[in-house]
């Protein structure tokens, strides 16, 4: 099978390459990948072919990463004759350095099963029910980063991969792991909306110029007004997180509510890119509009139901301006996040550490989370104000479906 795909790589890649090279005029165009898939092929056929051991069905997955890894180290290297392959015409040149990387890979391959370096990264990527381990926290940590800012439930994509790898949801260890991977997502609203926040400062400490009442100095400066309807609307969310705190703790190990809840989400994204209109500015924006944003984000305590979806899809449906509701959501989304954070930690703090959740793991979790929260943001942000959030919709009903499907079957 290595072999078949090596050569429809081969074949596709000095077939069109050509074509690519002069519409591009790149002697190695991007947006040829054949021959990427055929030194990839190559280093697996080499290694069946010349490893005359067993260890590559004891860990296949570990071999797999650590194949495909090896190959994008020499593809970069390109060690002799590589880079002098690159000179040859027309496709060949963007083949042939390829596939010399396949080669040198397969062999790098076959040199760490032999001295049991597949056999440890076999160990790190081994998912075990009683505990977390680096590589199930990294991959939390993205699930995490990426579902947080969009409109599909973080919350429900974490107790969903957590479910499948054995993991308790419910469990104190999780809900804390879970609360610090959403702590590492903050980092992620600091990077991209720091100009936005630096300038909130800025005008929270000449506040003084707005008048000399509280409520002269809420009317007409934005930074108090948008902070106090913020203080508002989190007051609400913590008032009736915590009334309601046995129902959104007993809805984690639900995961039939968990995919009805994403029902709800996609309906609530199909209404707002139909709504047209939006133009309240953060002055126009008052107290009860707050709240039913507080309301909303209440309710997105619920697995399924995306908090950012939420708050977003509601500010709008009122009548914010979509970039406002964007950014009145993240700024929503730090007190939340921390103040759940600091709640939970309070309260379990003497498993932070244990044998069950190691703080590498917290710690891996929560800088992944914050790496790919910076690309799921701005991914968010291009598409609420281009109305494109009926896309994330279908998603959502989608896997909802599945989920239903897989649990009904």
């Amino acid at each position: 099978m290595m072999a078949a795909l090596a050569a429809a790589g081969c074949v596709v890649c000095v077939k069109f390459a050509p074509a690519a090279i002069a519409a591009t005029g790149k002697t190695d165009p991007r947006e040829v990948v054949a021959d990427e898939f055929a030194g990839q092929a190559i280093t697996f056929l080499l290694l069946t072919a010349i490893a005359a051991t067993g260890k590559i069905w004891r860990f296949p997955l570990a071999t797999a990463v650590a194949g495909f890894l090896l190959f994008r180290f020499f593809d970069i290297v390109k060690p002799w004759p590589a880079r002098r392959s690159e000179k040859l015409p027309a496709g060949w040149g963007v083949l042939t350095d390829d596939l010399w990387a396949g080669v040198y890979a397969g062999i790098a391959l076959v040199f760490c099963l032999r001295i049991g370096l597949v056999e440890y990264i076999s160990g790190l990527v081994r998912f075990d029910v009683s505990s977390l381990n680096i590589f199930s926290s990294a991959v939390l940590g993205a699930v995490q980063g990426l579902t947080e800012f969009l409109p599909v439930s973080s919350s429900g994509h974490l107790v969903l991969f957590e479910t499948f790898f054995g993991f308790e949801p419910e469990r104190p260890e999780m809900l804390l792991f879970d609360l610090a991977v959403h702590v590492g997502t903050v980092a992620a609203i600091f990077i991209v909306f720091r100009k936005s926040i630096a300038a909130f400062l800025r005008n929270l400490l000449v506040s003084g110029k707005y008048g000399t009442t509280a409520f002269e100095i809420y009317k007409k400066s934005p930074s108090v007004h948008i902070l106090a309807l913020a203080i508002l609307a989190t007051v609400v969310t913590a008032v009736l997180g915590l009334l309601f705190k046995g129902y959104f703790a007993s809805a984690r190990g639900n995961l039939v509510v968990v995919a009805l809840m994403w029902i709800v989400t996609g309906t609530l994204l199909l209404v707002t890119d139909w709504r047209k209109g939006t133009r309240l500015g953060l002055r126009q924006f008052g107290v009860w509009q707050a709240v039913i944003v507080g309301l909303a984000q209440t309710a997105a305590i619920t697995p399924g139901i995306s908090r950012s979806g939420a708050t977003i899809c509601v500010a709008i449906l009122i009548g914010l301006h979509r970039r406002w509701a964007v950014e009145f959501s993240f700024l929503l989304a730090i007190p939340a996040i921390l103040g759940a954070a600091a709640i939970q930690l309070a309260g379990d703090f003497g498993k932070l550490g244990s044998s069950s959740l190691p703080i590498s793991c917290v710690l891996t979790g929560s800088i992944v989370a914050a790496v790919v929260g910076v690309l799921a943001l701005k991914v968010l942000i291009m598409a609420s104000r281009t109305a494109k959030l009926k896309f994330f919709a279908f998603y959502c009903y989608v896997l909802s479906f599945f989920l239903l499907v897989y649990l009904l079957r």
